[in-house]
């Protein structure tokens, strides 16, 4: 039987009816109607048909979205199981160095409310030093000099008090080096807290230390928490411990910006970040020491919080 002549019509119109044609000519042929009821009659134009597509893209958007919210949720769980390990590596750290430190402390307290008492016979040397006026002899923690002898890049001890900073500060030729490495050099989420290659924590001048903000709390997540006025007022102490000496800070004004030229600005020379602190605050800063404590901000990806920091003169 030959084709209609308007179908033939139809197919000329219509090319992407020819592929229909073609796929129906295998279902015995649907020729025998007009032009309208071909594409009705047949099982690739029918509503149907088309329904059936629909609902196979459903499964298939289904199915890849629970694979996503698998996979999401499976490297959620393993970054908090990192996280726990590294918070249980420091905290047994951290109790050992507090345990030093206040035993430290009270030792100091005892001997400046009575520095004669249970001083047994022959302790000359420790009296002539009360009566001279001279301070006593700075001791590195054990559990420090310990860390130090583990990890040659360790160069001290950071502690700001009532918060979670409680940390080594290490320090690497590489600046980025502890980003993402734990004190053992080995790849960690939260890095370190860590100084400016170009910085002596020893010396004069400025000494810039680096920590994230971790949203657990850990590391400098408390550093931002000082952008608010009250906060900063009720957190006045904050000590470095190294292997040479106690250093003993106070802040003196929490700066929070763009990485942009305010950045470079708020981390240049040390004379120019004195003259920074002094425009924004009007305070009077006579010091060689100036230290800035920098994390990120979350109120966008490119702020900063900088805390500086200078000697506290008792």
């Amino acid at each position: 039987m030959g084709i209609p002549p308007d179908s033939k019509r139809a197919r000329t119109e219509n090319p992407g009816f020819a592929g229909i044609e073609k796929r129906c000519a295998g279902q015995g042929g649907c020729f025998h109607t007009s032009h309208k009821n071909k594409i009705s009659n047949c099982r690739y134009g029918s509503p149907m048909y088309k329904r059936g597509e629909e609902t196979m893209l459903r499964k298939m958007l289904i199915v890849v979205l629970a694979c996503v919210m698998y996979v999401s949720g499976f490297l959620m769980i393993r970054r908090n199981l990192v996280l726990k390990g590294e918070e249980g590596e420091f905290a047994r750290i951290q109790e050992e160095m507090a345990k030093q430190v206040s035993e430290n402390a009270a030792y100091t307290a005892k001997n400046q409310t009575d520095p004669l008492e249970n001083q047994g016979e022959g302790s000359d040397a420790d009296i002539q030093g009360q009566e001279t006026g001279e301070d006593p002899v700075y001791e590195a923690p054990q559990a420090l000099s310990g860390m130090m002898a583990s990890y040659p890049d360790c160069i001290g001890w950071i502690d700001i008090e009532d918060t979670n900073v409680h940390y080594p500060v290490m320090q690497n030729a590489d600046n980025e080096y502890y980003l993402h490495r734990d004190v053992s050099g080995e790849e960690s989420i939260s890095g370190c807290i860590y100084m400016d290659s170009n910085h002596d924590i020893n010396g004069k001048g400025l000494h810039t230390i680096y920590g994230h903000h971790m949203k657990n709390g850990s590391m400098f997540k408390d550093v931002a928490r000082f952008a608010d006025p009250a906060y900063m007022e009720e957190h006045q102490r904050i000590t470095i411990l190294t292997a040479d000496r106690e250093i003993r800070l106070r802040p003196a004004y929490c700066y929070v910006g763009k990485a942009d030229g305010a950045y470079r600005q708020a981390l240049g020379t040390h004379g120019q970040v004195i003259q920074f602190i002094i425009e924004h605050t009007g305070l009077e800063i006579n010091t060689d020491d100036l230290y800035v404590l920098v994390t990120c901000s979350y109120g966008s990806a490119d702020e900063r919080t900088y805390l500086y920091c200078i000697p506290d003169v008792e």
